[in-house]
């Protein structure tokens, strides 16, 4: 783990602020603590061309093999052939150790609807490896060891001010997030998360804002 820490109370830029409110018996530091995990998931982004009077439903029988469901639907517009067919377009998250499982998987498919003559036809492009929700809660943050990290700059800060930190006045959870990581590939082009429909970013790390109370010596 990384830590990492914002004075909320206090700046060397602006000091004149920051005394202002040593002033007011309290001080406020924000400790973080950023958890850095390797990628463990990798999202296709599906296109499936039908003719227009084929149906989701169809669609999504023709897919379950993926375990593609409708609620992996992202969008369906008209294709740029005379016959009037629509495109369907749908993600899949996969674990990354399944990588090339599920590559096979999508070539078998679409040879299949070749063969079979299914008037179906598939298209596909690896998006990029992420971390997933799931591996980041597995990782649990000690609300201790934030309290530990905060005092300990509260009291750095507050000394080199002439005060000592008292107790603690209150504490508030302030998560951070960000983006989840991405690995570029000789495999794929790599794609920014605002491309991964339905995907939301989950928290990167925790953190707490703790107030303390500033006494004089």
């Amino acid at each position: 783990m990384m830590r990492t820490f914002w004075l909320t109370a206090l700046s060397l830029v602006g000091a004149s602020l920051a005394f202002g409110q040593l002033e007011t018996g309290m001080i406020t530091i924000q400790a973080s603590r950023s958890v850095n995990l390797a990628p463990d998931q990798v999202s296709f982004y599906l296109t499936l061309s039908a003719g227009p009077d084929v149906t989701l439903d169809q669609i999504v029988a023709a897919l379950s093999g993926l375990g593609i469901t409708a609620s992996n639907l992202s969008g369906m517009y008209g294709g740029n052939d005379n016959r009037g067919s629509l495109q369907w377009s749908f993600t899949l998250a996969a674990p990354l150790a399944k990588m090339n499982a599920t590559i096979a998987s999508l070539i078998a498919l679409q040879q299949s609807m070749i063969k079979n003559n299914s008037g179906m036809s598939l298209t596909f492009q690896m998006q990029g490896a992420y971390v997933s929700p799931q591996a980041f809660q597995s990782q649990s943050c000690s609300t201790n060891d934030l309290v530990s990290d905060a005092q300990t700059q509260a009291q750095n800060v507050a000394t080199a001010a002439g005060f000592a930190v008292g107790p603690i006045i209150k504490i508030s959870d302030g998560s951070s997030s960000t983006t989840p990581a991405f690995v570029q590939s000789d495999l794929f082009a790599v794609s920014f998360p605002s491309l991964l429909l339905g995907y939301t970013a989950p928290p990167s790390g925790c953190s707490l804002e703790v107030k303390f109370k500033l006494l004089r010596y």
